[in-house]
Protein backbone atom coordinates (compact mmCIF):
# COMPACT_ATOMS: atom_id res chain seq x y z
CA UNK A 1 0.00 0.00 0.00
CA UNK A 2 2.88 2.26 0.68
CA UNK A 3 4.58 1.59 -2.79
CA UNK A 4 1.50 2.36 -4.33
CA UNK A 5 1.21 5.73 -2.66
CA UNK A 6 4.58 6.67 -3.64
CA UNK A 7 4.16 5.65 -7.16
CA UNK A 8 1.39 7.47 -7.31
CA UNK A 9 2.66 10.82 -6.11
CA UNK A 10 5.76 10.32 -8.44
CA UNK A 11 3.47 10.01 -11.39
CA UNK A 12 1.67 12.86 -10.24
CA UNK A 13 4.93 14.99 -9.80
CA UNK A 14 6.21 13.83 -13.71
CA UNK A 15 2.32 15.37 -14.99
CA UNK A 16 2.94 18.77 -13.14
CA UNK A 17 6.42 19.30 -13.90
CA UNK A 18 5.20 20.17 -17.52
CA UNK A 19 3.21 22.90 -16.25
CA UNK A 20 5.97 24.46 -14.12
CA UNK A 21 9.57 25.95 -14.23
CA UNK A 22 11.72 27.36 -11.89
CA UNK A 23 11.01 31.07 -12.35
CA UNK A 24 7.56 30.48 -11.39
CA UNK A 25 8.08 28.49 -8.44
CA UNK A 26 10.28 31.18 -6.84
CA UNK A 27 8.22 34.11 -7.56
CA UNK A 28 5.60 32.57 -5.77
CA UNK A 29 7.74 31.24 -2.95
CA UNK A 30 9.12 35.13 -2.69
CA UNK A 31 4.96 36.44 -2.55
CA UNK A 32 4.57 33.62 0.27
CA UNK A 33 7.51 34.59 2.30
CA UNK A 34 5.58 38.23 2.45
CA UNK A 35 2.78 36.61 4.18
CA UNK A 36 4.55 33.84 6.20
CA UNK A 37 8.57 34.29 6.84
CA UNK A 38 10.84 32.22 5.91
CA UNK A 39 10.34 29.66 9.27
CA UNK A 40 6.40 29.38 7.51
CA UNK A 41 7.91 28.83 3.90
CA UNK A 42 7.47 24.95 4.03
CA UNK A 43 7.68 22.86 0.75
CA UNK A 44 4.19 21.46 1.56
CA UNK A 45 2.82 24.88 1.89
CA UNK A 46 4.19 26.09 -0.82
CA UNK A 47 3.13 23.18 -3.03
CA UNK A 48 -0.62 23.84 -2.16
CA UNK A 49 0.10 27.40 -2.83
CA UNK A 50 0.47 26.46 -6.64
CA UNK A 51 -1.78 23.92 -6.41
CA UNK A 52 0.23 20.95 -6.84
CA UNK A 53 1.58 18.03 -4.62
CA UNK A 54 4.38 18.52 -2.71
CA UNK A 55 6.47 15.55 -5.23
CA UNK A 56 5.96 17.94 -8.05
CA UNK A 57 8.87 20.56 -6.31
CA UNK A 58 11.34 17.85 -6.33
CA UNK A 59 12.01 17.98 -9.99
CA UNK A 60 12.74 21.45 -9.33
CA UNK A 61 14.66 21.95 -5.83
CA UNK A 62 15.62 19.22 -3.92
CA UNK A 63 14.78 20.91 -0.81
CA UNK A 64 13.95 24.07 0.92
CA UNK A 65 17.99 24.78 1.31
CA UNK A 66 18.46 25.14 -2.67
CA UNK A 67 15.29 27.00 -3.11
CA UNK A 68 15.84 29.52 -0.80
CA UNK A 69 19.07 30.02 -2.48
CA UNK A 70 17.61 30.27 -6.13
CA UNK A 71 15.88 33.15 -3.95
CA UNK A 72 18.53 34.75 -2.80
CA UNK A 73 19.62 34.95 -6.54
CA UNK A 74 16.78 36.41 -7.96
CA UNK A 75 17.16 39.27 -5.11
CA UNK A 76 20.81 40.38 -6.11
CA UNK A 77 19.51 40.41 -9.44
CA UNK A 78 16.63 42.64 -8.69
CA UNK A 79 18.99 45.02 -7.32
CA UNK A 80 22.73 44.49 -8.57
CA UNK A 81 23.38 46.55 -11.95
CA UNK A 82 26.54 46.75 -13.93
CA UNK A 83 28.26 50.30 -13.63
CA UNK A 84 28.10 52.50 -17.01
CA UNK A 85 31.91 53.24 -17.47
CA UNK A 86 31.11 55.13 -20.88
CA UNK A 87 29.38 58.02 -18.75
CA UNK A 88 32.01 60.67 -17.88
CA UNK A 89 30.63 61.30 -14.71
CA UNK A 90 30.85 57.86 -13.47
CA UNK A 91 32.16 57.58 -10.02
CA UNK A 92 33.49 53.78 -9.74
CA UNK A 93 32.89 54.25 -5.40
CA UNK A 94 29.72 56.12 -5.37
CA UNK A 95 28.50 53.20 -8.02
CA UNK A 96 29.84 51.16 -5.00
CA UNK A 97 28.14 52.69 -2.48
CA UNK A 98 24.34 52.78 -4.52
CA UNK A 99 24.95 49.08 -4.95
CA UNK A 100 25.39 48.91 -0.74
CA UNK A 101 22.44 50.78 -0.14
CA UNK A 102 20.23 48.82 -3.31
CA UNK A 103 21.10 45.11 -1.45
CA UNK A 104 20.08 46.69 1.73
CA UNK A 105 16.93 48.41 0.33
CA UNK A 106 15.72 44.92 -1.26
CA UNK A 107 16.17 42.96 1.95
CA UNK A 108 14.26 45.33 3.65
CA UNK A 109 11.42 45.26 0.77
CA UNK A 110 10.42 41.24 1.95
CA UNK A 111 9.68 39.58 5.04
CA UNK A 112 12.94 38.46 6.11
CA UNK A 113 14.57 39.44 3.06
CA UNK A 114 17.60 39.74 4.75
CA UNK A 115 18.04 36.17 6.24
CA UNK A 116 17.28 34.60 2.29
CA UNK A 117 20.18 37.13 1.07
CA UNK A 118 22.46 36.15 3.79
CA UNK A 119 22.41 32.53 1.63
CA UNK A 120 24.87 31.63 -1.25
CA UNK A 121 23.92 32.18 -4.31
CA UNK A 122 23.92 30.17 -7.40
CA UNK A 123 26.52 30.03 -9.34
CA UNK A 124 24.96 29.90 -12.41
CA UNK A 125 27.44 31.09 -15.93
CA UNK A 126 25.31 33.66 -16.96
CA UNK A 127 26.12 35.85 -13.40
CA UNK A 128 29.38 35.11 -13.38
CA UNK A 129 30.34 37.52 -16.04
CA UNK A 130 28.95 40.64 -14.55
CA UNK A 131 30.64 39.99 -11.22
CA UNK A 132 33.86 39.79 -13.13
CA UNK A 133 33.01 42.97 -15.50
CA UNK A 134 32.25 44.33 -11.47
CA UNK A 135 35.62 43.93 -9.98
CA UNK A 136 37.64 45.42 -13.55
CA UNK A 137 35.43 48.21 -13.02
CA UNK A 138 36.12 48.79 -9.34
CA UNK A 139 40.14 48.17 -10.36
CA UNK A 140 40.16 51.16 -12.64
CA UNK A 141 39.21 53.30 -9.89
CA UNK A 142 42.87 52.22 -8.31
CA UNK A 143 41.59 48.99 -6.76
CA UNK A 144 43.94 45.78 -6.97
CA UNK A 145 42.04 42.64 -7.97
CA UNK A 146 41.60 41.05 -4.47
CA UNK A 147 40.59 44.73 -3.28
CA UNK A 148 37.74 44.77 -5.93
CA UNK A 149 36.71 41.71 -4.58
CA UNK A 150 36.87 42.14 -0.94
CA UNK A 151 35.44 45.18 -1.12
CA UNK A 152 32.48 44.11 -2.67
CA UNK A 153 32.03 40.98 -0.25
CA UNK A 154 32.05 43.00 2.81
CA UNK A 155 29.93 45.94 1.26
CA UNK A 156 27.39 42.82 0.95
CA UNK A 157 27.87 41.63 4.40
CA UNK A 158 27.72 44.65 5.65
CA UNK A 159 24.80 45.82 3.54
CA UNK A 160 22.98 42.66 4.75
CA UNK A 161 23.82 42.62 8.41
CA UNK A 162 22.46 45.84 8.89
CA UNK A 163 19.27 45.07 7.42
CA UNK A 164 18.80 41.51 9.58
CA UNK A 165 19.42 43.75 12.41
CA UNK A 166 16.60 46.01 11.21
CA UNK A 167 14.50 42.72 10.74
CA UNK A 168 15.16 41.60 13.65
CA UNK A 169 12.50 41.72 16.44
CA UNK A 170 15.00 42.96 18.98
CA UNK A 171 17.23 44.95 16.36
CA UNK A 172 16.56 48.53 17.26
CA UNK A 173 17.10 47.53 21.28
CA UNK A 174 20.28 49.85 22.34
CA UNK A 175 20.85 51.40 18.65
CA UNK A 176 21.68 54.65 18.34
CA UNK A 177 20.25 57.01 15.71
CA UNK A 178 18.04 55.43 13.01
CA UNK A 179 18.44 52.67 10.55
CA UNK A 180 19.51 55.13 7.51
CA UNK A 181 21.68 57.11 10.09
CA UNK A 182 23.23 53.86 11.00
CA UNK A 183 23.55 52.57 7.46
CA UNK A 184 24.81 55.89 6.11
CA UNK A 185 27.36 56.72 9.09
CA UNK A 186 28.74 53.42 8.52
CA UNK A 187 28.94 52.78 4.47
CA UNK A 188 30.22 56.68 4.18
CA UNK A 189 32.91 55.65 6.84
CA UNK A 190 34.05 52.60 4.47
CA UNK A 191 33.85 54.49 1.14
CA UNK A 192 36.24 57.48 2.65
CA UNK A 193 38.69 54.79 3.45
CA UNK A 194 38.93 53.31 0.27
CA UNK A 195 39.15 56.82 -1.08
CA UNK A 196 42.22 57.39 1.29
CA UNK A 197 43.92 54.40 0.57
CA UNK A 198 43.61 55.04 -3.45
CA UNK A 199 44.79 58.40 -3.12
CA UNK A 200 47.92 57.51 -1.02
CA UNK A 201 49.15 54.78 -3.57
CA UNK A 202 48.32 57.26 -6.53
CA UNK A 203 50.79 59.49 -4.39
CA UNK A 204 53.26 56.96 -3.72
CA UNK A 205 53.10 56.22 -7.35
CA UNK A 206 53.62 59.49 -8.17
CA UNK A 207 57.07 59.73 -6.01
CA UNK A 208 58.40 56.43 -7.38
CA UNK A 209 57.80 57.81 -10.89
CA UNK A 210 59.51 61.53 -10.38
CA UNK A 211 62.24 59.35 -8.59
CA UNK A 212 62.73 56.98 -11.65
CA UNK A 213 62.89 59.74 -13.69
Amino acid sequence: MMHSDISSDVVEGVREKGHLDRATIVRTALRLLDEVGIDGLSTRRLAAELGIKSASLYWHFKDKGELLNEMSGVMFEECLQLGDTSDPDFDALEWLADGARSIRRTALSRRDGAQVMARPRPRAPNTRIPFEDNVKTLMRSGLADMEARLTMQTLRRFAIGAAMQEQSPIGAAGIVGTGDESFEFGLQTFIDGLKTRIADRNTVAKSTKRARN
